[in-house]
């Protein structure tokens, strides 16, 4: 064990729900069945005032105050996100001083989709290093800017946000057991944004439902591995959502049954990084997820990352 604790978590989802007839007509309407295989009902999707740092900031403010934490006692903040990322200036230090963390390093993160489950890694690292004592790492997104107006993808992108505090030697909360991360080069070109700023994919879903899938598995199978654990010792596996495609290609590959999996996609949408930390927070909060009880979560991000992380609450 890492000796580092989760001692708190929070989201925060921007406006009210939008049912599809909410949303702007697609280029090319859906079907019923259509609609029901892309699996969303409804979505939130940030416009004024809602902003990757406004987001961020209630998130945080709500894991800050399930943890008991005091903002000037946190040393370490990172943000993950990649939808609004910016040359200079970025956006965590801004964070960090509206939330009164005065006294925390802050910085970006990107890793795309797989960004939360990164810098829970890279917090860890600090933590136990002995240098910092307290953590926040919040995952904010703005995806729905990254889907092509029209597109089926405005049908899955939404927004949100999602933070844990993490803790050195708390003695309370749960704790973070292990985690994993892989990179893989020869997967950098399958997906991009374009010059208008929309993501593109240059691989068929079938395909890249596939990969996503072997690559969660790669890595879920590591890090239990590595803690002498199988999949029959997870009591809840809550990953990256995706979409339906890539989550019915996981549940195939994963030795879980579907009752142990848990997400909120239909709901909420695509998150990108903070679907993990978004649906621990839906599901912790309905009491669904238990203190003590056992959780992996793996994600993927283009370019391409994977990690998997076992934690308890």
């Amino acid at each position: 064990m890492t000796g580092v604790f989760i001692t708190g978590y929070g989201s925060h989802l921007p406006g009210p729900p939008l049912p599809d007839s909410a949303l702007p007509p697609l280029d090319v309407p859906l079907t019923s069945v259509q609609a029901q295989r892309i699996g969303v009902t409804r979505r939130h999707w940030a416009g004024h005032p809602d902003t990757v740092t406004t987001m961020a900031q209630t998130a945080a403010e709500r894991a800050l105050e399930r943890a008991g934490t005091d903002p000037e006692d946190l040393g370490l903040l990172i943000l993950a996100n990649w939808t609004s990322r910016r040359y200079i200036p970025e956006l965590a230090p801004r964070i960090a001083t509206s939330l009164g963390a005065t006294n925390a390093v802050a910085f970006d993160l990107c890793c795309a989709c797989a960004g939360f489950l990164y810098g829970l890694a890279v917090a860890d690292s600090f933590l136990s290093g002995g240098r910092y004592r307290r953590a926040l790492v919040v995952a904010s997104e703005t995806t729905s800017q990254r889907a092509r107006p029209g597109s089926r993808a405005t049908r899955v992108y939404a927004d949100g946000a999602g933070a844990f505090v993490l803790q050195r030697e708390a003695g309370r909360g749960g704790s973070l057991i292990d985690h994993v991360l892989a990179t893989d080069g020869t997967r950098h070109d399958i997906m991009d944004v374009d010059s208008d700023g929309h993501v593109r994919t240059r691989l068929p879903q079938r395909d890249l439902a596939g990969l996503v899938a072997r690559s969660i598995v790669g890595v879920s199978d590591t890090v239990l591995a590595r803690n002498d654990l199988t999949y029959d010792d997870v009591d809840w596996f809550v990953p990256h959502t995706g979409t339906a495609g890539i989550q019915a290609a996981v549940r195939d590959r994963l030795p879980i049954e579907t009752g142990r999996v848990l997400t909120n996609f239909s709901s909420v949408g695509n998150l990108s990084s903070a679907a993990v930390p978004v649906a621990v927070d839906h599901f912790a909060s309905r009491g669904v997820i238990r203190p003590g009880q056992l959780v992996l979560s793996a994600s993927v991000g283009t370019g391409w990352y994977a990690a998997a992380a076992l934690y308890t609450l």
